[in-house]
């Protein structure tokens, strides 16, 4: 009796271990599993901090500059057109025009012009008549034919203040206004300018 009783102590205690071992071999697997989750979202969390970092360079990699002197043309003792030179700046990436949206702000109004025409073929030497009846256009005096503002292009971004899509109605004299390019990437261009108080000539250069 006394060697079955002792015989049944010793199985029980080696169920107990076996149920130790195995509780123990979980926690171990659920550990395991824990610090594969930790480890998996620190990397990804590594990864987004890299695409975030590679973005941001991307848009400081795209910049427009203006080249030369931003043109107006008048009508009626007002400033009906602007006509803005563009090039891509030194060792930046093309700019694709088909996707750059253009703002024109003034003290009382605030236009935002999306889908802008984009003309690669003009003949026209004169950027105002190159516009034709267009609200705003994207016009490539040096360019290869496609969408895009590359190194070496010549455009103008010439805009109808007084198209009813813009403002409406040209600028009076002292009036200052903003015209606001922003590429798909990269800093939007911004620039500001005022109406000079003479108009007397038809077309006119905007000073900064």
């Amino acid at each position: 009796m006394t060697t079955k009783t002792f015989r049944t102590r010793k199985a029980r205690k080696g169920i107990v271990g076996i149920e130790a071992a195995i509780v123990l071999i979980a926690f171990v697997i659920v550990a395991a599993a824990l610090a594969f989750v930790t480890l998996n979202m620190g990397f990804f969390t590594t990864q987004k901090s890299k695409e975030a970092m590679g973005s941001s360079l991307k848009e400081a990699s795209s910049a427009l500059e203006v080249d030369g002197s931003v043109l107006g043309q008048t009508s009626s003792n007002q400033l009906t057109k602007v006509a803005i030179p563009l090039k891509l700046s030194s060792g930046k990436n093309p700019i694709d025009l088909s996707k750059t949206i253009v703002t024109i702000r003034t003290p009382t109004k605030a236009v935002t012009l999306t889908n802008i025409v984009i003309n690669t073929t003009t003949t026209e030497s004169d950027p105002f008549t190159a516009l034709g009846t267009n609200a705003a256009a994207f016009i490539g005096y040096v360019n290869d034919g496609d969408k895009l503002l590359e190194t070496n292009e010549k455009w103008f971004l010439v805009i109808d203040l007084s198209n009813s899509n813009v403002l409406g109605a040209g600028l009076d004299p002292y009036t200052s206004f903003t015209v606001e390019i922003k590429p798909p990437t990269g800093a939007p261009l911004t620039v500001e300018r005022m109406v000079p108080p003479n108009l007397s000539e038809t077309v006119i250069v905007l000073e900064g």
